[in-house]
């Protein structure tokens, strides 16, 4: 099983989420429906690619995430207690976050 790390984030009603392996994103109205439409443009994806010519499946899957924002990502997941804590969000702003993993078959 091969996982890959997404990050979820938003309030009701609006919510965004990101494959930082595979740089896919979408939105939606809940946690669960990104979490569902990412999981089913990864496997869209996955079907795609494996028709490809290796020279062109290595390349397709080459792509992640720029490194800074990997990075911006797992750091605000790790201390996003903080701003909670200290009432640093805005009034009437409820924000989450997530982290999941996509995981596929080998």
């Amino acid at each position: 099983m091969r996982k890959l790390t997404c990050y979820a984030w938003g309030k009701p009603g609006d919510w965004e989420a990101l494959c930082v392996d595979l740089e896919m994103a979408t939105q939606g109205a809940s946690l669960e429906e990104v979490r569902t439409d990412l999981q089913r443009m990864v496997e869209d994806f996955l079907d795609y690619v494996s028709e490809l010519p290796e020279i062109e499946r290595q390349a397709a899957l080459s792509f992640k995430t720029p490194w800074r924002l990997r990075m911006q990502l797992w750091l605000q997941n790790k201390c996003f207690a903080i701003p909670a804590a200290f009432n640093l969000l805005p009034k009437g702003v409820a924000i989450e976050r997530a982290t999941f993993e996509v995981r596929l078959a080998s």
